[in-house]
């Protein structure tokens, strides 16, 4: 397959699973995102992609006090919600549970979709590569159990918080409601 192709296919996903997400949850924000990437990042994206591992989840967990679980990625300084990239043939759903289990060991429970985040990947160093679709799904979610406890040696923090933290990792963390500081 050209990578042509795969970037055709990969909006032709893309289109599918908002199309499916539509069907599953009402009123999710849909947020365009462009990921300038290294060669060697785009590279690995693309080989997922062609494996069919694209995308993402992650959940917007609060507990029953309106506190907000959040996670700071080892190298980073921005806090962001807890999640990562899908499995092929694994759900938006079942990628964001796995994720926040295993990036902090809390379970949760999804309530809702949140936002959709469909994301243009391009190599920064070449404009004739062609760009890639990609989509993260951000979802609702409620605390079902489990102490917060970032995983060695990908995640630096992982905590409740009642408020926007100073700095997060992309705008919509600092955007979301906090429950508690309302």
């Amino acid at each position: 397959m050209t990578d042509n192709d795969l970037a055709e296919r990969s909006r032709e996903r893309v289109a599918d699973w908002l199309a499916a997400l539509r069907e599953r949850y009402d009123g999710f924000e849909r947020v365009e995102k462009r990921w300038e990437l290294a060669p060697d990042a785009y590279e690995r994206d693309r080989e997922r992609i062609a494996a069919g591992a694209n995308g993402g989840g992650g959940i917007w967990v609060t507990n029953d006090d309106g506190e907000v679980l959040l996670v700071r990625n080892e190298g980073d300084e921005g806090w962001a919600d807890p999640g990562g990239k899908r499995e092929a043939g694994e759900s938006f759903e079942a990628a964001a549970r796995r994720e926040v289990r295993e990036e902090t060991a809390v379970r949760a429970t999804i309530t809702g979709l949140r936002e959709a985040h469909v994301l243009e990947l391009v190599d920064e160093t070449d404009p004739r590569r062609p760009s890639l679709a990609s989509l993260i799904a951000i979802f609702d979610g409620e605390y079902a159990g489990g102490d917060p406890r970032p995983r060695e040696g990908e995640i630096a923090a992982a905590e409740w918080v009642v408020s926007p933290p100073e700095a997060v990792l992309y705008p919509e963390v600092a955007d979301r409601p906090y429950p508690a500081s309302e």
